[in-house]
C-alpha cells in the first residue's frame, strides 16, 4: 500500500512537470560596445573606478618625485608654485559621470623632464585602464601598452 501511495505521488510530480511549458533560453542582449578610449568613461561606475584610478597615479607620481597635486573643483593640476623637479607639471579634469571624458595635458617647464609628455599620457592611460605602468623602472616603462592611439584632448585645457 506505501508503495502504491508513493508511486502515485512520483507519477503526480511527474505529470505535473510535463504539464509545465518549457524554459526557453532567451538570448541575453548583446553587450554595449565599450570604447577603447581608457579615458572615456562607460557609465556611472566606471567614472567612479577611473577617478580612483587617477587618484593612484598622482599619489604614485609624487611618490616617484613629480609635485603633489592640487584639487580644484573637478581639476586636478600641479600647482604653480612648485619648484621644477624634473618632472611635467600636471593638469587632469576628472569626468562627469556617466559618460564624461578624462582631459590629461602635461608640460615640462625645465624642458629636459625624466618623462616625456606623451609617455607620460601613457602611462596615465594604463592607470585609467587597469594596468597601471612603473614611473621609475624604464623596462617597464617601454612595456606599457597603449590601448588606444595616443589621443591627447579634444578641447584645449582651461586654466582650473
Amino acid at each position: 500500500m506505501r508503495r502504491q501511495i508513493a508511486v502515485m505521488l512520483f507519477m503526480s510530480l511527474l505529470a505535473g512537470c510535463a504539464a509545465r511549458p518549457p524554459v526557453v533560453d532567451v538570448p541575453a542582449p548583446p553587450p554595449e560596445p565599450v570604447s577603447s578610449d581608457p579615458q572615456q568613461c562607460q557609465g556611472r561606475t566606471d567614472c567612479t573606478t577611473k577617478t580612483s584610478r587617477t587618484l593612484m597615479f598622482v599619489f604614485d607620481y609624487a611618490e616617484a618625485g613629480g609635485a603633489l597635486v592640487q584639487r580644484k573643483g573637478v581639476w586636478l593640476f600641479t600647482p604653480t608654485a612648485a619648484k621644477p623637479s624634473g618632472w611635467p607639471s600636471l593638469k587632469i579634469r576628472l569626468a562627469d559621470p556617466p559618460t564624461g571624458r578624462f582631459e590629461f595635458a602635461s608640460q615640462c617647464p625645465a624642458g629636459d623632464c625624466r618623462i616625456s609628455e606623451g609617455d607620460l599620457l601613457r602611462v596615465y592611460r594604463s592607470y585609467l585602464g587597469g594596468e597601471p605602468c612603473s614611473l621609475l623602472d624604464p623596462k617597464a616603462l617601454a612595456r606599457c601598452s597603449e590601448p588606444a592611439a595616443l589621443s591627447p584632448s579634444p578641447r584645449s585645457a582651461p586654466q582650473p
